[in-house]
């Protein structure tokens, strides 16, 4: 059986590679022989690159000669000079010819040096991600116009510039200090290409953006624009008279009042409208109404945070639409389990539902979602009134049900928790964040019927001190347990029990220990990351001998960052792990 296994194919091994749903079990397979990390690393079309990830390679040219397909490339966690990483990654133009996507988000500034290089060398760049930059101006969107006109979607959102919105100052200087109206108007003049773009959290930014972005970006597909204050109802108009592609808008603290016209261009203008998301705005039943009359391609329906319309607006779109997929309805105070047990009759396409913060709902939403919506995997129900009643039924499973969060529901308690994993047996992540009242037994009940279970969010329960004992659970990959009652017992099953583990979070865990530690990491051998913040037990001395016994650890965030020199850092880098501060 074994030779015949080595004798497959090379093309027989990359179909089924390519059929393995988790990255984590390409891995598995790439430590097997040098042919499968051949044949893994050419599956590979997406890579991030971190610190101690060019520590251990040399430089990033090294590091990609190994993945000849990479499509896209992650450097938002990147916290060195990026300028040399991009002009590396230009000149490797053999090894980079696929590439389509980079990220450099999360920089001081942008890099420019290595993105002329970039601009110069790597024609084919399609995707570009500079979001939460400490300082982004008119300037460089300038120059990312310039070096890249032929990109197809840009990220400038939420730039982290301080200024103040009223200054006199600011009237005068606004393009040296944040982006405006004449950065988007340029970018949209040299980007004629451009499908998608995201200028949330760009204050300063106005209706006149939009303007330029509908009479010049005739392909736009999709536009994010929240947090933008100074963008009206009028400006969005704009974009939909305009913009004949439009499927995806995404907008937030707007005034749609009862009298508002102009909305009855949906029926006509925006025929391709697949998905739109409100929040923090002020809507009515009318506008509700127009959408719903609009026959729409619509599959995503996010209202968040919206006030003003009522049960008889959601209701009328809700069966207007039959066919969405997903759907977010975040506190949204007068829904109720009786609307919710109406409105679900409508939601027989659902894939994912959230109704998070909606206090009035309780378990039997939960119980009628899982009844009524054959095609549901995900549903949100944080910080509602679930647990407050008792009543279930059960006889109902829903076996596509995948991922459940119930996070903040402090009446929630081991016996909602096991009706919960009786109805969804293929659950692969729960989220019980600060539910008060779970205990390990709802914990060990659920493990022991949903045994595909892979992320598990235990964070500030109280009452939870381990997982129980019982058979391997060869799915679990995550477990965050900060803030919880977990100590050495709980670190001893988790490795009795989770030997693929690969993130644990025991920030302000006080009963662990170095004991338990190691007794859980010399089982849990691919544990790539673990955060010790704030956990009183663990010396520095002991995480010392905890990640040098550890070839697997990427990422540690020590119990006190303080006590750590740089050269303790750069020691850590030379073993492959990382130091955060969490």
């Amino acid at each position: 059986m074994a030779n015949r296994c080595k004798d497959l194919p090379v093309e027989c091994w990359e179909l089924i590679f390519s059929r393995l749903h988790h990255k984590s079990d390409l891995e598995s397979f790439s430590v097997v022989s040098k042919q499968f990390l051949a044949l893994t690393n050419r599956l590979r079309i997406g890579l991030t690159v971190i610190d101690s990830t060019l520590l251990t390679h040399g430089n990033i040219s090294k590091l990609i000669h190994r993945f000849p397909n990479l499509k896209s490339i992650d450097l938002s966690n990147f916290s060195g000079d990026l300028d040399p990483v991009l002009v590396d990654l230009a000149n490797s133009l053999s090894y980079t010819s696929n590439l389509e996507r980079i990220d450099i988000s999360n920089q001081k500034k942008l890099p420019f040096m290595g993105l002329k290089e970039l601009g110069r060398k790597l024609k084919g760049l399609r995707v570009l991600t500079c979001s939460n930059l400490t300082l982004l101006r008119d300037s460089d969107l300038y120059v990312i116009a310039e070096l890249f006109p032929f990109l197809e979607e840009l990220d400038i959102s939420y730039p982290s510039t301080d200024y103040v919105l009223d200054s006199v100052y600011i009237a005068s200087e606004a393009s040296n200090l944040a982006v405006t109206d004449s950065g988007v108007e340029v970018l949209s003049v040299n980007m004629s290409n451009l499908r998608k773009i995201n200028i949330s959290g760009n204050h300063l930014i106005t209706d006149r953006s939009l303007v330029a972005l509908s009479m010049n970006c005739l392909n736009l597909e999709g536009l994010e624009m929240d947090d933008c204050p100074f963008i009206t109802v009028k400006g969005i108009l704009s974009i939909l008279r305009t913009c004949a592609a439009l499927s995806w808008i995404s907008v937030s603290e707007i005034h749609i009042a009862q009298s508002s016209s102009g909305f009855e261009c949906l029926a006509t203008s925006s025929r391709t409208l697949q998905k739109l998301e409100v929040s923090n705005s002020i809507i009515t039943d009318e506008f509700l109404f127009m959408v719903a009359n609009a026959s729409l391609p619509l599959n995503t329906l996010t209202l968040c945070w919206c006030t003003d319309f009522t049960y008889s607006g959601i209701s009328k779109l809700l069966c207007a639409y039959q066919s969405l997929k997903y759907l977010s309805l975040v506190q949204v105070d007068f829904l109720s389990d009786e609307c919710m047990d109406d409105l679900s009759q409508y939601l027989r396409c659902i894939v994912t539902i959230d109704l998070s913060g909606c206090m009035r709902l309780t378990n039997l939403t939960f119980y009628a979602l899982a009844r009524n919506c054959p095609s549901l995997k995900e549903i949100y129900m944080e910080n509602t009134g679930f647990g407050t009643n008792h009543c279930f039924h059960n006889n109902v499973k829903n076996p596509r049900i995948r991922s459940v969060n119930l996070a903040t529901n402090h009446y929630l308690d081991d016996d909602c928790l096991m009706n919960v994993a009786l109805m969804c047996p293929n659950m692969d992540f729960l989220d019980v964040i600060s539910c008060t009242s779970l205990t390990e037994a709802g914990i060990i009940a659920v493990l022991e019927m949903c045994n595909q279970i892979r992320d598990l969010q235990l964070d500030n329960c109280s009452g939870i001190k381990h997982i129980g004992k019982g058979a391997e659970l060869p799915s679990l990959e995550v477990i965050s347990a900060a803030g919880s009652a977990l100590n050495d017992e709980g670190l001893v099953m988790i490795g009795s029990r989770c030997s693929r583990l690969l993130k644990l979070n025991l920030e302000n865990c006080k009963g662990v220990t170095a004991e338990g530690l190691h007794a859980m990491v010399k089982n849990c051998r691919s544990l790539r990351e673990i955060n010790l913040k704030k956990c009183p037990q663990v010396s520095i001395n002991s995480l010392n001998n905890l990640v040098f016994s550890s070839s697997s650890l990427r990422r540690v965030i020590p119990p006190c960052c303080a006590a750590f020199t740089d050269s303790l850092k750069g020691f850590y880098l030379h073993h492959g792990c990382r130091v955060y501060s969490g």
